[in-house]
């Protein structure tokens, strides 16, 4: 008994203090302490120059702070653009509104649902412009109410709060952060073994499984689904960190159209494998050995890859894809295949010569002209983000002016601040309760620093080691994906509640009304987002659904002269196939939202195949005859056949669109 408990105790030691926790540990303390450092430079330089609101400074560190160096430098240069213009709208509607107030509001609320609107539609840091327009009008107005001939001074010092914390922040990240693009290579790297790993998983699969005609539809091991869905996920991240680091880095710079296409083409890969490979191609007298020989084909490959270097001698790699693509050619040549067989080899040749690209891309063996993929703009998830924004400011400026509240401001700056940000999450819904518990949560810790700490407090070196001990669990929780949004709440209105200033007045009456408009804004914040206009998951992904069927049925009108290219159409299509894996993960009907990603994948293939059999259709008559094809199988939804057709090509394209179409629908 003793023993077993022993053991337990042992292995449970061994999970905390693996290197993997023990990294991890040392990277968040390193962002831990230069977020303290840039705090401790800010409040130092506000103080010197005298800045009405030391506090605001350290807010915008809170905000700005990012483990990536070339994240921090987009996040401060779109940070200080939404500063400039919002701080120019919040003096050019006080100044158009001033006699009349419910003018004013109606004009705030609309350019609030604007920018929350705007926000949820860029990608990126693109998208903080649009979220600190929104809400720095509201912050250069809430010093001015009182006074409106001041709007024009407080947008001026606004915007020296945030020059100062931005310039602060990126000062101590620039000095103390390795400037190394061994990272980005890294995650480039693993993200290609993930995916031969999960191309492998696949064909060693199929050379031993047992084949059943007439199988259910997904009829593939439930691992290869789990590892298609953690692939994408992590070929979803590695584009903004690309961006990010081309941010900082000139080397990632000069290369970023290369790496990005080749991100893209991997997602390509992992999204071409799906259950009509397995039902389609029943068995035959060469399907095992075509899966594995491309097992074994992968199998060299990995081992090559996994030695990081080879990015900068890919010699290897690419002898063995022409090895492989050379056999297939030569054995494509056997007039004994049956239709199955020769559908199997086209499909593994496409998958050989797509990993050829792929290490092309990443090695830079050869200069392709760039393919620039257009962002996916979500507008049902945009609209009602805009919709919650106008809504969420009239109410609480309606409040405000019915109740005459002196800290009424304090509330709507809350709210406005509040949903400007969630307009860039997932989902605003689910973040708004995170983020208003958050908020909650820097009530006591601000009146434990009020009450306790402040008043001992006799210079600069205690208060900055003070503020940051608060901060710090706001700081060191701001990147766990669990907590995230709620420590982020923490740190951020922590900072805006402590009203440490340049000549400390304590006012207890004046905190309290602050803690309760902050607690006012919380509740109104969660009232808004999740019961006046909740979240419509499911009505989403079938928009994005719907999106995917009308570009696969555009590519069956499409003259062949406007078709698009391959792989900026795949493109467009893998931002919706991981937009809609995001929505449906929010669903509870695990089986629909899993029947709805398959048929999503399926979508992809199918528009796949379209394009593939378009380009092979050799001359006018084979041209017409795919046209037909096209508009009675996947318009009209007549299952035509044209088996008599002489080219072998067209006909395997043919039978697998029919096999696809014939699972999925097609309305």
């Amino acid at each position: 008994m003793s023993a077993t408990v022993l053991n337990n105790l042992q292995r449970r030691k061994l999970l905390w203090f693996s290197d993997a926790r023990w990294a991890e540990f040392l990277k968040t303390s390193a962002f831990t302490l230069r977020v303290c450092l840039s705090v401790g430079l800010a409040l130092l330089v506000a103080f010197v120059v005298q800045l009405d609101s030391p506090m605001s400074t350290v807010t915008t560190v809170v905000i700005v702070a990012h483990p990536l160096v070339g994240a921090l430098i987009s996040k401060s240069v779109w940070r200080v653009l939404g500063t400039v213009v919002g701080a120019g709208l919040s003096v050019g509607i006080m100044g158009c509104f001033v006699q009349s107030a419910w003018l004013y509001f109606i004009a705030l609320a609309l350019l609030v649902g604007l920018a929350c609107m705007t926000a949820s539609l860029l990608r990126l840091y693109r998208a903080y412009a649009a979220v600190l327009t929104g809400y720095t009008i509201i912050i250069v107005a809430f010093a001015a109410f009182s006074h409106p001939e001041t709007v024009f001074m407080s947008a001026m010092m606004r915007l020296s709060d945030v020059v100062v914390g931005v310039v602060s922040t990126a000062v101590v990240f620039m000095v103390t952060c390795p400037r190394r693009s061994t990272s980005v290579y890294q995650a480039l790297n693993d993200a290609f073994l993930a995916v031969l790993q999960h191309a492998h998983s696949f064909h060693g699969n199929q050379a031993s499984v047992d084949m059943i005609e007439g199988a259910a539809f997904r009829a593939l091991p439930e691992e290869l689904y789990d590892s298609r869905q953690a692939v994408l996920k992590k070929l979803t991240v590695l584009t903004p960190l690309l961006e990010y680091a081309a941010s900082d880095n000139p080397d990632i710079k000069d290369h970023l159209s290369s790496y990005k296409m080749a991100v893209n083409r991997m997602a390509g890969v992992v999204a071409s494998y799906h259950p009509h490979w397995k039902n389609l191609h029943r068995p035959h007298a060469q399907f095992r050995g075509l899966h594995s020989y491309t097992a074994q084909i992968l199998d060299e490959i990995l081992d090559a890859a996994r030695d990081q270097n080879w990015i900068e001698n890919p010699e290897k790699i690419l002898y063995v894809l022409e090895g492989g693509i050379k056999s297939l050619i030569v054995f494509e040549r056997d007039e004994s295949l049956t239709p199955e067989s020769r559908a199997t080899v086209e499909n593994i040749q496409g998958l050989f010569r797509s990993l050829r690209r792929i290490v092309e891309d990443l090695s830079e063996k050869k200069s392709r002209a760039i393919v620039r993929v257009s962002p996916y703009l979500e507008w049902p998830t945009a609209i009602r983000n805009g919709a919650r924004g106008t809504l969420i400011t009239l109410l609480a400026c309606f409040i405000w002016y019915v109740t005459a509240w002196p800290t009424g401001p304090m509330m709507m700056m809350y709210v406005i601040a509040a949903s400007s940000l969630l307009s860039t999450v997932p989902s605003a819904s689910k973040g708004s309760t995170a983020m208003a518990i958050g908020t909650v949560f820097s009530i006591p810790a601000t009146w434990l620093y009020h009450v306790y700490i402040l008043p001992q407090i006799d210079g600069y070196g205690l208060l900055w080691v003070s503020l940051c001990l608060f901060l710090l669990p706001g700081i060191w929780l701001q990147f766990h994906p669990k907590y995230s949004i709620g420590a982020f709440g923490y740190a951020v209105f922590f900072a805006v509640q402590s009203l440490v200033t340049n000549e400390m007045i304590y006012d207890d009456i004046a905190l309290t009304n602050t803690w309760m408009a902050v607690i006012c804004g919380a509740v109104l914040l969660v009232l808004v987002f999740r019961v006046l206009l909740p979240p419509n998951h499911a009505s989403d992904a079938m928009m994005i659904m719907k999106a995917l069927r009308k570009s696969v049925n555009a590519l069956t009108r499409a003259s062949t002269r406007h078709l698009p290219n391959p792989e900026q159409w795949q493109g467009d299509q893998i931002q919706k196939l991981s937009r809609l894996a995001i929505k449906l993960s929010f669903l509870d009907q695990k089986t629909t939202a899993r029947s709805l990603l398959d048929q999503a994948f399926s979508l992809v293939s199918l528009g796949k195949l379209i394009l593939e059999l378009r380009q092979k259709a050799g001359n006018p008559f084979e041209e017409k005859i795919v046209q037909m094809f096209l508009y009675d199988t996947v318009l009209r939804s007549q299952m035509v056949s044209y088996e008599s057709l002489g080219n072998d090509g067209l006909v395997s394209n043919i039978d697998q669109i029919k096999f696809i179409l014939k699972h999925i629908g097609n309305k």
